[in-house]
């Protein structure tokens, strides 16, 4: 067939009629007919059977009006209906249109290998006239998911009255495994069906089981900290971290997200951070047995609380500045991950899988010491607790009310700094807060800061005003110092625990010197011993209890002329001693065994301090040096 440029139009425009193509590109026809003209009609004859062969090849496959991804079948196959007629087929068996797309494109290939323009000119044809020939049917798919769902029972197979399904020290195979899961699930099916009474044994049984949890808890704090039972807001606070936990527990299993996400060891590390390790510690145990219970008798998920949150605690009990919570999110996230991989060796479970769930282990531990860092600050502020960040940053010298000290009693601030150091160490000793024992001191005695020149350590020239005042007068300025220090940690808004350091630090000790003062100038005339007692409280922890024998063994000490080690001693021994005798630590939860450990530590840090020092002697001057000396002045 040949022809000129108005026979290609008009070849071009006999095919489009044909096809009733009104989108397609119409300039791709002129593939058809070369620059001549011309164009050979068995080829053309030939294209168009191709062309129609593909399409009815493909179509008679069938082709589904959606992509296979959004088809969610879970064994992979289609109920096809035709004809009041339903076969089942698998999924595979037919193509989506990009599928039938890319199965035409090989056929053309095929066909023309190297002829691209007739491919490019027939994939669009292909393209254009391709249809789906299924259609899904959604509705009728999830009613029948529905009623199959409905139709499943509560167990699968069958257990023969009296049959014995396992016998003692018999190995759990997977089969047994599946009949005790059955029998039971019938028999909770079988007794809601009863109703009456039985129906509420699950929810008892829950109930129970919490209860018992928290009973453990209570009974432990009450043994090992029976102060935390007694003060109200520490029972809410530790209810309330229980309580979030088991909530974010129910609402990740909701979710249906991994069970690594759920933040047991949050809870655990909040715990220990509020009180003390071993809270946190105990807390980790119940936590872990909880979540584990909320998610379905999980074993695997109770046993990776537990580790996980016996690390969150030791790491967090470390923390003292940004760095070190950055090692111990580093920490968090390798605890999971170590987890998680040897517990899934213990399960057989592929490498894979284990692998797979690294990224929820990960995360949890990233997330869970950034938020508690941030929970614990309004923690602090709600329940009025303090932790060892807030301890650390009131330990800061340049803090305003340490600057103010320091300026106006310096004899004072040196005085807190040394029996900072002599209470840490007597609080490690004993295993109490060695953070809070120090910053406590540094502030026990801020109350000097008005009129610091009426107590010793700041007086300087010998000028004692208290020569010129009456025991009497000079007991009241001595007590007032506690009744204004703790007007300046409320106006600076210290919290309660350093308050209570400041007032208990001299408890309802006598100013033995204006007392016998007093006494010496009465003569026959009775002196009252209240008159020249401290207002106490006496110390009602082993902290504040530690910052009053450090207090009174410091200035005892740097009153020492000859501070030798056996002096030293005998000192520490009398005024521990003396105190204890008095009833001054009837009140503090301090031992025997912890005030001989006090001793101790108090005598390490005050030989160090008192040492022994060498005396060196002035040299003498030359002989000529003296001779110049004279004949200068003779001159």
């Amino acid at each position: 067939l040949s022809g000129t440029p108005v026979l290609k139009r008009t070849l071009r425009d006999s095919l489009l009629q044909r096809y009733t193509i009104g989108s397609l590109n119409v300039e791709s026809w002129d593939l058809l007919i070369d620059p001549r003209g011309r164009m050979n009609r068995t080829v053309w004859m030939r294209f168009q059977e191709n062309v129609e062969r593909v399409i009815r090849d493909l179509m008679a496959v069938g082709i589904l009006d959606r992509e296979k991804e959004r088809v969610t079948t879970p064994d992979r196959r289609l109920i096809v209906t035709e004809e009041n007629e339903e076969i089942i087929h698998a999924l595979g068996d037919y193509y989506d249109l990009a599928e039938a797309r890319t199965k035409a494109l090989e056929r053309l290939n095929t066909l023309y290998p190297e002829q691209s323009p007739l491919v490019r000119l027939g994939i669009e044809l292909v393209s254009f006239f391709l249809r789906p020939t299924l259609r899904y049917d959604e509705a009728t798919y999830e009613e029948r998911v529905t009623d199959a769902m409905a139709r499943v029972p509560l167990s699968s197979g069958f257990v023969y009255e009296d049959e014995k399904i396992v016998d003692r020290n018999e190995r759990i195979t997977p089969e047994i495994r599946k009949k005790l899961v059955s029998l039971a699930a019938k028999m909770a099916e079988k007794g809601m069906r009863e109703g009456g009474v039985q129906r509420l044994f699950p929810f008892v049984g829950r109930i129970l089981f919490v209860f018992v949890l928290l009973f453990l808890l209570g009974t432990y704090i009450g043994l090992e900290r029976p102060e935390i039972l007694e003060d109200n807001k520490s029972v809410l606070l530790i209810a309330l971290v229980i309580f979030f936990v088991g909530l974010l527990t129910f609402v990740v299993r909701r979710l249906d997200a991994s069970e690594y996400l759920v933040p047991t060891t949050m809870g655990a590390m909040l715990l220990a951070s509020l009180f003390d390790a071993r809270i946190g510690y105990a807390s980790t145990a119940v936590l872990g047995v909880l979540v584990g219970g909320l998610w379905g008798s999980e074993f695997n998920l109770m046993v990776v609380s537990f580790f996980v949150g016996v690390v969150g605690v030791l790491v967090i009990k470390r923390v003292r500045d940004r760095s070190q919570l950055i090692q111990a999110i580093i920490y968090m996230a390798g605890a999971y991950v170590l987890v998680i991989t040897f517990m899934g060796f213990l399960q057989f479970l592929p490498l894979r899988d284990i692998v797979r769930q690294w990224p929820y282990g990960t995360i949890n531990g990233l997330f869970t010491p950034i938020v508690t860092y941030g929970l614990l600050a309004l923690v602090e502020t709600v329940f009025d607790i303090t932790t060892d960040f807030t301890l650390l940053e009131l330990s800061n010298l340049n803090r305003p009310l340490l600057k103010e000290l320091s300026v106006q009693a310096a004899g004072t601030y040196h005085h807190s700094i040394v029996v900072g150091n002599l209470a840490e160490a007597a609080a490690q000793a004993v295993g109490a807060n060695s953070l809070l024992a120090r910053v406590g001191s540094y502030y026990h005695d801020i109350g000097k800061i008005e009129k610091p020149e009426y107590y010793v350590e700041n007086q300087v020239a010998g000028v004692n005003p208290h020569q010129k005042l009456t025991p009497r007068m000079s007991a009241l300025i001595l007590s007032n110092h506690m009744k204004r220090g703790l007007e300046l940690a409320e106006s600076y808004k210290l919290p309660s625990s350093i308050r209570d350091i400041v007032a208990q630090h001299h408890g309802t000790t006598v100013m033995s010197f204006f007392y016998q003062k007093a006494v010496a100038k009465a003569g026959s005339e009775e002196v009252n011993e209240n008159d020249y007692r401290y207002p106490g409280p006496r110390p009602r922890s082993k902290e504040a209890a530690i910052v009053m024998l450090a207090d009174a063994v410091e200035a005892a000490a740097r009153s020492l002329k000859d501070p030798t080690h056996s002096r030293l001693k005998g000192l520490i021994e009398d005024l521990v001693d003396e105190r204890f005798k008095a009833g001054q630590l009837d009140e503090s939860p301090l031992t025997l065994r912890d005030l001989e450990r006090i001793k101790e530590s108090f005598l390490t840090i005050l030989a160090g301090t008192f040492h022994a020092r060498v005396e060196y002697k002035e040299p003498e001057e030359p002989t000529i040096s003296k001779q110049k000396s004279k004949h200068a002045a003779a001159g």
